[in-house]
């Protein structure tokens, strides 16, 4: 017996020992670690002899680091993946990012020098929303082959990748993040992706299990990597951020603390190197904003490159602290249905960097000949400086001219670029008289001349009345333009207390518009009433009906909107059938102030007379409400104990709500609203004879029994529980 325990002892001490000396799994504790090597034959694989590259930043998401003088690097065990911030003067032969999950944590990199250049070329697309239509398909195919004959040195993609993956079911949502990698994949140089508000899969679909594998942005990290990272090119330090959060059912934006720490531990390990930064949704919509732009502001030059609104426009607020953020028109023009609604038609963004800067040009896809005007504003008076930028793939451009009205061409400057010219010229609007003047310009290439034109608005005033805003809408369309109106009405809609859709409708004595602002969080929209006056500094657009019918909040502009929307809001098709909708869209609250209106003093009630929360909903104590429900309690409320019982129990507890609805405008609405059927009812009492309330009250009864038999039946169908 006694050899028996001594052996199970000696069996158990051995299983310890082993337990102890076989490494098992890695643990939470443990170590990230590999090397960064430089692949000299590039064949993905570090050969004998092939060096450890010092200095490279490598990140799991949270920490970051540096190697060694060997290459190495440890991180601690957290995110999703490891990845490495490519050098200027390198190029991956390996994958930049690996899971965290996988043994082999090396990365490869082969010395390329001639990207180490301060002028090069990047495309930036945007919103493609792709699907499997087939003619969205072969038009994105275009778009990539077009983009390979311009020869950037890298395709960024700021968002909305592919259609509404948050709106389907992983199984629709992996089909299209399938032909947007198989489309893509013809690319022949590097594409850096952006995640937008879209690629997170089925998180608006409540038919799909959180549990289900690609949910969320698991689908975007499978096939792309990380949704937040950095890369250097030439002199430039590129981050690509992430604002997309989902949390308690709610999708809103914002950057995470652990994204807000990577940032600033990224941004520390680039000191002195100007920054281009990519993401999709602009910073109006994060909720915390500040924070953000505090971190990547601090940092020095930086430019920014966002998509989401499917506008062309250079968007700075009084809290972008001078750095403007450039908005690029979707590749998708507005969701496959034509043109996007600023006007603009499918396109990109070409970016130039060279030592005097960064520059850019929006193009339209498929133009071989392209000019876009791109100063002065619409608005313009006293001497102008006239600015296009001329395109084409036919050789130079020989001159350039403009002509004003039709008038006798006018000689532009030149000036030579790599992929397209700038013409400038002084135009003396003074020599036009105030009103709509058209601007032509022309260019000559190899092959002849081709032209545009742009129509100006001179005059001294800075706002547009409404009524000739709609009347010249598409000379508005797609630009800044400052108008003001008396609120008719505004309604917020939104998860808790973040308003995401604020609807105003705003006129003055030649017209009205809707005011459609959307996601404007940071700051928030004012809060307007009827009866305000609203300043807008604002983008006229317009949104298609074929459109607006696939999106479920405008459903009750189109099933109302002749009705409710201000005159000139539809455009139509040449008979009663609306085709487009015309609305202005603010890209930040800022660009809003409201004025609140003077408020009323209520007529002065006798005493002991008094009507108080009716004459403070209607305004006065002589409003032929308030004298219907005076005359009701006279007749019926005071002729009996316990009617004038109720009327001195008001009289002591209304005082106080009247005086809350007094200094809050925007309940007087609400308030009129709640008191129609006290209204109707003292209406009908007091102007009816006996015969005819006798009437209407067995209307009202019969109607009832009506009702409770209906309602009886369904529940023994079992409809109602």
């Amino acid at each position: 017996m006694k050899k028996l325990m001594m052996i199970l002892v000696a069996v158990a001490l051995l299983t310890v020992g082993l337990m102890v000396a076989i490494p098992g799994p890695v643990s939470a504790a443990s170590a990230l670690e590999g090397t960064v090597f430089q692949d000299s034959n590039g064949n993905g694989t570090r050969d004998v002899g092939e060096p450890g590259i010092p200095g490279i930043l490598v990140s799991n998401g949270v920490a970051v680091t540096v190697t060694n003088e060997d290459g190495a690097y440890s991180l601690p065990t957290e995110g999703y993946f490891v990845f490495i911030t490519t050098p200027s003067d390198y190029t991956p032969t390996t994958p930049w990012y690996l899971g965290t999950e996988e043994t082999e944590l090396d990365f490869g990199l082969a010395y390329t020098p001639e990207k180490d250049t301060d002028e090069f070329v990047f495309v930036q697309i945007t919103d493609a929303h792709i699907d499997t239509v087939p003619e969205h398909v072969a038009l994105f195919e275009q778009d990539v082959a077009e983009i390979n004959n311009i020869d950037p040195v890298f395709v960024i993609d700021t968002g909305d990748l592919v259609s509404r993956a948050n709106e389907v079911t992983i199984a629709e949502a992996t089909q299209w993040f399938d032909v947007y990698s198989s489309v893509t994949s013809n690319f022949n140089m590097p594409l850096y992706t952006v995640v937008g508000n879209h690629e997170p899969a089925g998180i608006h679909n409540p038919e799909v299990d959180p549990a289900e594998p690609g949910y969320n942005k698991e689908m975007y990290r499978d096939y792309f990597g990380p949704t937040y990272y950095s890369f250097d090119w030439g002199s430039y330090h590129c981050v690509v951020l992430d604002p997309n959060q989902f949390e308690d059912g709610q999708q809103f934006y914002g950057i995470p603390t652990q994204q807000l720490q990577w940032l600033q531990e990224d941004l520390n390990n680039a000191q002195g190197k100007p920054l281009l930064v990519f993401y999709h949704e602009p910073t109006p919509s994060w909720v915390n904003r500040t924070e953000a732009w505090d971190v990547l502001t601090q940092h020095g030059e930086m430019t920014a490159f966002i998509g989401q609104l499917h506008l062309n426009t250079l968007f700075m607020d009084s809290q972008s602290q001078g750095i403007p953020e450039q908005v690029t028109s979707a590749l998708s023009g507005e969701w496959w249905f034509g043109p996007a609604p600023g006007g603009d038609p499918r396109g990109y963004r070409i970016n130039s960097i060279d030592a005097d800067g960064i520059s850019s040009f929006f193009k339209e896809f498929g133009a071989d000949r392209q000019i876009n005007i791109t100063s002065p504003d619409v608005i313009v008076s006293g001497q102008a400086t006239l600015t296009a930028q001329v395109y084409t793939e036919h050789g130079d451009i020989t001159g350039v001219s403009y002509r004003v009205d039709g008038g006798g061409p006018i000689p532009m400057s030149i000036e030579a670029g790599e992929l397209w010219d700038t013409a400038t010229a002084v135009w003396d609007t003074t020599s036009v008289g105030q009103g709509y003047h058209t601007i032509t310009i022309e260019a000559t290439d190899g092959i002849g001349t081709f032209s545009t034109e742009k129509v100006f608005n001179v005059t001294e005033e800075e706002r547009v009345p409404l009524g000739d805003l709609l009347t010249h809408y598409d000379v508005y369309r797609g630009e800044y333009t400052n108008v003001m109106g008396d609120v008719s009405f505004a309604m917020s809609f939104g998860p808790g207390t973040t308003a995401s859709l604020t609807v105003i409708i705003i006129e003055d004595e030649t017209g009205g518009i809707l005011l459609l602002a959307r996601d404007c969080i940071n700051p928030p929209i004012p809060a307007a009433a009827e009866g305000d006056t609203v300043y807008a500094r604002a983008i006229p657009i317009q949104y298609s009906v074929a459109y607006l019918e696939t999106q479920p909040q405008f459903e009750q502009f189109l099933l109302y909107g002749e009705d409710f929307l201000p005159p000139g809001s539809f455009v139509y098709d040449g008979g009663s059938d609306p085709i487009a909708l015309r609305v202005m869209t603010p890209v930040s609250a800022a660009d809003i102030r409201v004025e609140p209106a003077p408020t009323p003093t209520p007529s002065p009630a006798p005493d002991g007379e008094g009507c108080f929360i009716a004459t403070a909903a209607y305004g006065s104590y002589l409003d032929s409400h308030v004298e219907t429900l005076r005359n009701f309690r006279d007749s019926y409320m005071l002729t009996n104990p316990v009617g004038s019982a109720m009327v001195s129990a008001y009289y002591k507890l209304s005082p106080p709500i009247a005086e809350f609805i007094d200094g809050n405008p925007a309940l007087k609405p609400i308030v009129r609203a709640g008191l129609l059927p006290a209204v109707a009812m003292s209406t009908v009492a007091v102007n009816t004879t006996a015969a005819e309330k006798i009437a209407i009250v067995g209307s009202l009864a019969l109607v009832s029994v009506a009702l409770a038999v209906w309602l009886s039946r369904r529940r023994g169908k079992g409809v109602i529980s």
